[in-house]
């Protein structure tokens, strides 16, 4: 009889032992972070709550996103990179703009810069690149002008500067269109601003 009631003792402290068990490790494995060291693969949707580290290089196909925080620099296919340090952006391509544009910190690009649509530069904007640096093409009926404070150039057998000087006062008066203009243009040996 003794034997019988070990018996069952024995069973119902190893059920009882089992579930209490189980829900120790079940409470465990809920609460762990899990490390993964084989690859993932899912037909369907991850969707993931907190913060997602990724170490190495990630492809992402198709991808949309609202916002996206890049910390480091950024990189594009190899041919295009924004610097996170002071936001530049370099293209080794062609950047095509449609549409009103600001731009206020630095653009390089090593192909050509292709705008339509309004552009505004703020500040000094600097063009170098020889003879068709820049082309300004216009008809005598257009309406649209380019401010500058002073031209200058130089004298292609010395290189020495030569400025282009208007000036409010002058001998001659000329007429062109339906107004008449007053002063004097000349060309003087020196460097702008005058």
């Amino acid at each position: 009889m003794n034997i019988v009631n070990n018996d069952r003792m024995t069973k119902v402290i190893s059920v009882v032992l089992s579930v209490v068990f189980g829900i120790v490790l079940i409470s465990i494995v809920t609460d762990a972070a899990t490390t993964i060291s084989t690859n993932i693969s899912t037909d369907g949707n991850a969707t993931i709550t907190g913060t997602l580290n990724v170490t190495g290089v990630t492809t992402l196909a198709n991808a949309s996103s609202t916002i996206t925080s890049q910390t480091g620099n950024f990189m594009v296919n190899g041919f295009a990179t924004t610097t996170a340090s002071n936001g530049n952006i370099a293209t080794a391509g062609t950047l095509s703009v449609t549409g009103a544009s600001t731009l206020t910190g630095n653009v390089t690009a090593a192909g050509t810069l292709a705008v339509t649509g309004v552009t505004t530069l703020t500040g000094d904007v600097t063009m170098s690149g020889g003879n068709g640096a820049l082309t300004i093409t216009t008809t005598d009926a257009a309406t649209s002008t380019i401010q500058v404070g002073c031209i200058q150039t130089t004298a292609t057998s010395t290189l020495t500067p030569v400025r282009l000087v208007l000036s409010s006062t002058g001998t001659t008066t000329a007429t062109y269109g339906a107004g008449t203009a007053n002063g004097g243009v000349s060309w003087q040996y020196g460097t702008c601003p005058i």
